[in-house]
């Protein structure tokens, strides 16, 4: 809570500057660029079967899982079970679980890895065309207007010092007609975008 006070304070102090020097800052949703983009969809349509086939995988071995401990639970279950084989389907049972909870967090980081493949030249292609509208039109700087789920950066301007619709005009993107605080980024997969 201090790192994004001192943060609000250092953005104000640097803005109250460059104001009074006369330097022109702007302000643009990176997000709301990058997942309006076109190939977005086709993005989203690959992580999101890339995504169902980890969660196959996922799930099989949770049936697998299941039906080991139903025979466990059978076998413990019969007055004369042997001891000894008792234990070593438990013991297999237990390995197995734990096998399922390494595979799960495997599973979700390989997500992650595949998302960050995807959509990272997006953001690097989006992020050149702020660069080139700063450079175009002067602005010293250009400031993104959200910070993930909380309040952006930005939190009151001057309208005209939004970038937004030049970043789409410099992709060559038809700017979507939705507001971005109205857009959120897809979530797809295990919520992790």
């Amino acid at each position: 809570m201090k790192r994004k006070f001192l943060v609000m304070v250092v953005l104000v102090l640097m803005t109250t500057a460059v104001k009074a020097q006369g330097t022109k800052i702007g302000y643009t949703f990176l997000e709301y660029i990058v997942f309006n983009m076109p190939e977005m969809e086709s993005i989203n349509s690959d992580l999101e079967t890339y995504y169902g086939q980890l969660q196959a995988q996922i799930q099989a071995k949770q049936k697998d899982l299941e039906t080991k401990y139903q025979q466990l639970q059978q076998m413990a279950q019969q007055p004369n079970a042997n001891q000894v084989v008792l234990q070593e389907k438990e013991n297999e049972f237990l390995t197995l679980q734990d096998q399922l909870q390494k595979f799960s967090a495997q599973a979700e980081q390989a997500y992650g890895v595949k998302q960050a493949e995807k959509i990272n030249p997006i953001y690097n292609k989006v992020q050149d065309a702020i660069e080139a509208v700063r450079k175009e039109n002067g602005y010293a700087m250009i400031i993104n207007s959200k910070a993930g789920a909380s309040a952006g950066i930005v939190l009151a301007s001057d309208e005209s010092l939004n970038v937004t619709e030049l970043v789409f005009k410099k992709l060559g993107v038809p700017m979507p007609e939705q507001a971005p605080e109205e857009s959120a980024a897809p979530t797809t997969g295990n919520g992790n975008n």
